[in-house]
């Protein structure tokens, strides 16, 4: 197991927004889609957890540390 941290992949949706949050899950069919939510929890329960160095594939969103999360 690595020790590296995991975190999610925000979507950075400039103001005004109605969500908090905009992130990236995987579905079960193995893709990737955005949802959007108002609470960390929902973000921590079904957002796509990647390490940093994995979400360097994906420049377009923001990783941030699950730690991290407010």
């Amino acid at each position: 197991m690595t020790n590296e941290k995991l975190g999610v992949l925000l979507v950075d949706v400039p103001e005004p927004r109605y969500w908090n949050y905009t992130f990236v899950v995987r579905t079960s069919g193995g893709f990737f889609d955005t949802w959007d939510g108002g609470t960390v929890d929902m973000v921590i329960e079904h957002a796509y957890r990647c390490t940093q160095e994995e979400s360097k594939k994906y420049p377009q969103f923001k990783w941030v540390a699950l730690e991290d999360l407010t």
